[in-house]
């Protein structure tokens, strides 16, 4: 699995020239680039394919009809770059199937489109729409082009669970010999209940506050086919698996819920759903279950009596449904209540599982419940507000308790030995640019030619991105360019040859070749590197095989990712027979991009070739050396969580703040050398990044803050009583806030997501416009000389919904902060001439749920002694520095993408024990004790192909 140049070559008919071969791989890498597919690759065929559809000149699409008259109309089409929304093919025997990626409907309206996915079609477990159907393909094989025949077309939809008969009148076209078309002559029409998604469509109808939606659509299409030269790939539907049988249950009285059984007949399943027919008869998807389960608990809303069935699922095939169970509920369930009300009225905008959808806010955290449900039934559903009155509301309540993702606390009796993932990271521009920099001396910006990094969270993030053609196509063309500078200038400095002969090439193959690996080279790639390196494939020369050896090294997964896949070591009894613990090669990779943002230096490589990165005391040797040369990757690093790397986006009022774009390297330079300082310095505690009582200042710097006795245009450590670490900060300050003044929001928000680590939701929808309405209405009084800029955020946020979060959890914290002005300056005066008032609350301050709990400060030096002695701030920066070195957050993949991976609940407990080992070592240590104790965590040295489940 790691030597993918090698398996290229074997495979490539390309052998003209390592150069062409190296190309050629563009369109075969796979995703996340860890199988280069082999040009020449050839496999088993289902059957002999005849026809093959054509995804990007195909249409599917229906019509919905809402209120009565009012027609929209739905399209599966695919976005740019993702897959065919149709695919589809026709058997040498007639066998025709359609697939129709359903999460590619398009409304025009992306909110729309969503809540289809969520609400509709359940594109979670049901992503695909299957038609099969026999056509006679001699009949149309006997078609002279330019003619047409009409058929109809007896087949078998597969969607949303359920298989029905269907029929198509078709005109098929003889475009030519080799291309036919088939289209609707008729509508075909498709009702929603006999597919079990009226209650979907109900769904719909409610969160868009919609008076109808029509049950039944009209569906059109047109296909196009071409005759297949034989690169085609045919549909094949999974297998369609045994129904479940003998269902059968009852109401437990004590528990208040259903008890349901039945027999699993299938030995293919990946899935159960279990469907219950709602009082107002429409069936609805109550749950979905792993493969053998033979029993579900489910819990009934109101008392009355329900329908139950069980359908098997095979890759989202399904079966036939099992028996239907009539239960009688005679006790009512105010949880259940309250998800049935959640799913019809409000999932539509937050979310089946919380996550929120598009603008509207997320409700996965936890938060005050008392307020969330008077919220509820004062101002929800948009639209009606109202309409759930206080007791739906408590119930609603409930339920969305039930979405909170909570934190896992660290139990070593269950992770007596925690186990990071095994992953391949792809070289962030600037590790790349680093890289050249050190190996060869590169003195131009490379890495601009790369594809943009992924950023997840507030790092940019490579380790779950993919490599795709066209960012293969950036890494070959920056290799090439390096490899032709690199030549240019003999190779200098990372080869010295006399002259370009086997002692040469030798030469590259013993000192340089190693180090772009960052390992010894194997015994294939020894001779695959030297055959050209000595000119095999350049005619005999030398120096251009060896540039050409150069390029495609550069241009290799084995230089290109970072590896952290680890090995079996059965002579480790601390792990797991199924764990992988890292190479002293893979140790001394980790330990150079973590703490110098680069390749391994000889020291490391020398260690590692000794074998010594193995030991835990090793390893920190290793690390306390290295850290002395961390502060790029800390400037970068504090830049990103505190957002201060965009501060030049931060633009301010050139007539008020004239200057201010040349202050911003300044500025950054100043947060940048305090946050180094602070991790570097031994003897400096956790609590100096929040209460230091100095800075970092140059000349220019120093009289932007009127503070004398500066010098000079290096950074300098300054004594001072107003500003100081990392929150009473010029680059912080200046970051977030506005124009012309400050903005108490975005500073509040930012320190309670980015410092205490808590989520605060993002605003309802609808938000930033009735804002521009109040800023209108409020005109007079914001233009009164009087007015202050805490009084004008006050006014702004004194309505329903904003004082749900501003009242208690974002206002009180951001003025406390209006002694910073927005440049980034100590003021004791507004623009105005009105003195500041800078007493502030922090609600809150250890867990967001907990509001009843506060904390009175005085400014931003005294908001940021009161964030020193702080759990929340404490365990904060640990877990943002392991997002940032370890690529995966302790709790989640990707907060933003809950539709994507995540991890196991095993895999999680074991990074909330990695936190606190970090906690722990910076408030007994420093936060340099814990930014050393990176390399030698547990779940960096051992590693488990971990499941992860989306």
């Amino acid at each position: 699995m790691t030597h993918f140049d090698l398996i290229f070559i074997k495979c490539s008919p390309l052998f003209e020239s390592l150069r062409s071969q190296v190309r050629a791989i563009r369109s075969g890498i796979a995703a996340r680039g860890l199988v280069l597919l082999c040009l020449c690759l050839t496999g088993p065929v289902a059957s002999a394919l005849t026809w093959q559809l054509e995804g990007d000149s195909s249409t599917l699409k229906y019509v919905s009809i809402k209120k009565d008259h009012t027609a929209e109309i739905n399209t599966f089409m695919e976005q740019a770059g993702e897959s065919a929304a149709l695919s589809g093919s026709i058997s040498e025997a007639g066998n025709a199937i359609l697939a129709i990626d359903l999460n590619t409907v398009s409304t025009g309206v992306e909110i729309r489109n969503t809540r289809l996915g969520a609400l509709l079609f359940e594109t979670a477990f049901l992503p695909t729409a299957y038609f099969q159907t026999q056509v006679d393909i001699a009949a149309i094989e006997q078609m002279e082009p330019g003619t047409t025949l009409q058929q109809t077309l007896v087949g078998e939809l597969s969607l949303h669970g359920v298989r029905q008969a269907v029929e198509a009148d078709v005109l098929v076209v003889k475009n030519s010999s080799t291309r036919v078309s088939v289209t609707t002559l008729q509508p075909i029409n498709i009702d929603s209940k006999q597919f079990d998604m009226a209650s979907g469509i109900e769904a719909l109808r409610v969160v868009a506050n919609l008076s109808s939606i029509g049950q039944a659509v009209p569906v059109y299409f047109h296909l196009s086919y071409v005759v297949d030269a034989g690169t085609g790939v045919p549909i094949v539907m999974p297998t369609e698996p045994e129904s479940p049988t003998a269902l059968g249950g009852d109401f437990d009285l004590d528990a208040a819920l259903a008890r349901l059984t039945w027999q699993d007949n299938s030995d293919i399943e990946t899935l159960f759903l279990v469907r219950r027919k709602t009082v107002d008869g429409y069936w609805q998807t109550t749950a979905e279950l792993p493969a053998n389960t033979i029993q579900l608990d489910n819990n009934l809303p109101e008392s009355g009596g329900y329908d139950f069935k069980v359908i098997a699922l095979n890759n989202g095939v399904p079966s036939l449904p099992s028996n239907i169970l009539r239960i009688t509920a005679t006790e009512e369930n105010p949880l259940e209540r309250g998800r049935q009300t959640y799913t019809a009225q409000c999932a539509g905008c937050h979310g089946t599982d919380g996550e929120g959808i598009g603008s509207f806010p997320a409700l996965n955290t936890p938060r005050d419940v008392a307020a969330m449900t008077t919220y509820i039934s004062t101002a929800m559903p948009l639209g009606d507000p109202g309409a759930c009155d206080l007791s739906c509301a408590e119930d609603v309540a409930t339920y969305v308790q039930t979405l909170w993702v909570t934190e896992l606390a660290c139990d070593p009796s269950q992770t007596p030995v925690i186990y990071g993932a095994r992953q391949l990271k792809i070289l962030t521009r600037s590790e790349y640019q680093n890289t050249v920099e050190d190996l060869l001396g590169v003195d131009y910006d490379a890495g601009a030619g790369l594809s943009p990094d992924t950023q997840v969270g507030f790092f940019l993030n490579n380790t779950h991105a993919s490599v795709s053609p066209a960012s293969y196509s950036n890494f070959l063309l920056v290799a090439e360019g390096i490899a032709d500078w690199s030549a240019q200038r003999d190779f200098s400095p990372a080869l010295n040859c006399s002259s370009y002969d086997q002692l040469c090439a030798e030469q590259f193959l013993a000192d340089l070749a190693p180090k772009i690996f960052r390992r010894p080279l194997t015994e294939d790639e020894l001779t695959l590197y030297r055959a050209m390196a000595e000119g095999i494939h350049s005619s005999g020369e030398v120096k251009a095989g060896i540039q050409m050896a150069l390029e495609s090294m550069l241009a290799s997964p084995q230089f290109l990712y970072r590896h952290e896949l680890g090995e079996p070591n059965s002579d480790n009894d601390e792990i797991d027979s199924d764990a992988f613990e890292l190479t002293s090669y893979e140790m001394a990779t980790f330990l150079a991009y973590t703490f110098t943002g680069s390749t391994p230096d000889q020291v490391l490589l020398d260690a590692a070739a000794r074998d010594e990165l193995r030991t835990v005391e090793n390893i920190e040797l290793q690390a306390k050396r290295l850290a002395d040369q961390a502060r790029p990757v800390l400037g970068e690093f504090v830049g990103s969580w505190l957002g201060t790397n965009a501060l030049g986006n931060a633009a301010k009022d050139t007539a008020i703040w004239p200057g201010f774009a040349s202050l911003v390297p300044h500025l950054q330079n100043e947060l940048n050398e305090t946050f180094a300082h602070i991790l570097l310095e031994p003897s400096e505690p956790f609590a100096a990044l929040y209460g230091a009582n100095y800075t970092f200042l140059n000349q220019t710097l120093a009289e932007h803050y009127g503070i004398g006795g500066v010098t000079g245009a290096d950074m300098q450590l300054v004594s001072t009583s107003e500003r100081g670490g990392i929150l009473a900060n010029g680059a912080f300050m200046a970051r977030w806030g506005e124009a012309e003044e400050t903005s108490p929001i975005l500073r509040s928000v930012r320190v309670r997501r980015r410092m205490l680590c808590q989520d605060q939701p993002d605003p309802p929808a609808g938000t930033f416009a009735a804002r521009e309405e109040k800023l209108a209405e409020l005109s007079d009084f914001l233009q009164d000389p009087a007015t202050t800029n805490r009084l004008k955020y006050h006014r702004l946020t004194e309505d329903e919904p904003c004082t749900n979060c501003h009242e208690q959890y974002i206002n009180p914290l951001g003025f406390g902060m209006e002694d910073f002005d927005t440049v980034g300056r100590v003021r004791t005066t507004d623009l105005k001439g009105n003195p500041i008032d800078a007493t502030g609350t922090l609600f809150a301050p250890v867990k967001y749920s907990e509001v009843q709990e506060s904390i009175m400060f005085e400014g931003a030096r005294g908001l940021g002694q009161q964030l020193a002695h702080l759990s929340s701030a404490q365990t904060c920066l640990p877990k943002q520095m392991f997002r940032y070195i370890m690529g995966v957050g302790y709790q989640n993949i990707d907060s933003a993408n809950p539709e994507g991976p995540q991890l196991s609940e095993q895999e999680k407990a074991g990074y909330a024990c990695e936190i606190d080992t970090l906690t722990n070592a910076m408030m007994t240590g420093s936060p340099r004790s814990m930014f050393e104790a990176f390399g030698s965590l547990q779940a960096v040295r051992y590693r488990k192909a971990w499941a992860r489940s989306e």
